[in-house]
């Protein structure tokens, strides 16, 4: 996973909501990364994708995964929006304001690629 920041002022993300994934270098997934992070104008972070791994084993078996990656301008502290993502043989995303935050996943192959990108305004 990654984020792009098309923006020319920075934007800081958060991760809430988070249900059965791999963290913190388990099964080398890293979602917090992600959380109370700065990421500076036209700038993508990190500059290789982040690997994030859902869960499916033991309580999390034949549960949904899910996480929220919360985006708010640096500036004026006013949130931008959010993406709601869900994990069941296949990862999806809904953004809660699709003309800023742009999110593409791509769930083909071994491994998905989720890009999200924030518009300039």
């Amino acid at each position: 996973m990654s984020v792009t920041n098309n923006r020319s002022s920075s934007i800081r993300t958060f991760i809430t909501d988070v249900n059965c994934m791999y963290d913190n270098g388990e099964e080398d997934s890293n979602l917090s990364i992600f959380n109370n992070t700065l990421i500076g104008g036209n700038t993508t972070y990190p500059p290789d994708p982040q690997y994030i791994e859902a869960k499916n084993s033991g309580d999390c078996w034949a549960v949904t995964s899910t996480f929220t990656l919360k985006i708010v301008d640096e500036t004026s502290h006013t949130d931008i929006g959010k993406v709601d993502f869900t994990e069941n043989d296949g990862y999806d995303g809904t953004s809660s304001n699709p003309d800023v935050i742009d999110v593409d996943i791509d769930n083909t192959g071994d491994t998905a690629t989720i890009t999200v990108t924030v518009e300039a305004t």
